[in-house]
């Protein structure tokens, strides 16, 4: 992921979003699963990067990062149009 589209879109650099990584312990925020062991969101030639592993999980009304999660994680927030309520 190009560390200036990662900037635009998050208004964090690689650096900041790695710095969240090592305080989520290398894991998915949600299932805990290492990065390395999940399945990357899309085949690159950069397969061994965090960022192919692991979505940025954002608030899409402020831009707010609230965490680092599985493609699997992501998708279910997703599904659950992102409701706290509907989550549990």
């Amino acid at each position: 992921m190009r560390a200036s589209y990662v900037l635009r879109r998050y208004r964090m650099s690689i650096e900041d979003l790695e710095r969240l990584l090592e305080q989520q312990s290398g894991q998915c925020a949600i299932c805990r699963i290492p990065w390395q062991e999940c399945v990357p969101a899309k085949r690159s030639a950069y397969e061994k990067h965090f960022l192919q592993h692991l979505c940025v999980d954002h608030d899409h009304l402020t831009a707010r990062v609230r965490g680092l999660l599985c493609n699997a994680c992501n998708t279910a927030m997703g599904l659950f149009a992102e409701d706290e309520k509907r989550l549990r």
